[in-house]
């Protein structure tokens, strides 16, 4: 569990709020990490034993101690790093976890079913903890009105809060500043039906 009831209870009442006002239907979904990350972590434990294996090479020329060494390098830098996300995703480049996350992100966007949704104005706020990963994804029509660009700032202050801990505050402000502009353009119908739970999802690793 991410967050808390009260913590949760908070968030969904703050999309209940917006969604009297509007027929956008919001959606809170969270995760802890968006990849088992097992390639990285071979990958990334052969590359320092190869490091640490010519460096051995400076100083011992028996074959068997060289064995030695790789084996017990590459099992301990695969237990570190297997065992311990936050090392692993220390020495990865930002900008190849933020690519990875975003696409496990729009997988899910398709998993849960948003984009089936009759009104087409799904807005999903994704938070993904390990990797400090916020994004905010919507269906074609509120596309249609609504520039992703819009949406990156209130992405850019959504992280902050992330990296502070402070995941259900980042939730609620982030829905409270795109509450005019989608009142604006997405006004409550008279037939708006509910689609989505008001919810927070919570996905499982």
């Amino acid at each position: 569990m991410y967050l808390n009831e009260n913590e949760k209870q908070k968030i969904s009442q703050e999309i209940e709020n917006l969604e009297k006002q509007s027929s956008a239907e919001l959606v809170a979904v969270m995760t802890k990490k968006s990849s088992s990350y097992k390639f990285e972590t071979i990958a990334l434990s052969l590359f320092i034993t190869t490091i640490i294996s010519l460096i051995t090479l400076v100083f011992e020329n028996n074959s068997i101690k060289l064995f030695e060494i790789q084996t017990l390098s590459f099992i301990f830098f695969y237990f570190i790093f297997d065992k311990s996300n936050k090392a692993l995703l220390s020495l990865l480049p930002k900008s190849y976890k933020y690519e990875k996350t975003s696409i496990y992100a729009n997988k899910q966007f398709a998993n849960l079913g948003l984009q089936k949704i009759k009104t087409k104005q799904a807005i999903m706020f994704f938070v993904s903890l390990d990797e400090k990963y916020v994004e905010i994804i919507t269906d074609s029509v509120i596309k249609g009105k609504i520039d992703d660009s819009y949406w990156q700032n209130i992405v850019d202050e959504f992280i902050k809060d992330v990296k502070n801990n402070n995941i259900s505050n980042g939730y609620i402000k982030a829905i409270k500043q795109c509450n005019e502009i989608l009142i604006k353009n997405f006004p409550i119908q008279e037939n708006d039906e509910n689609e989505l739970s008001n919810e927070v999802i919570e996905l499982k690793n």
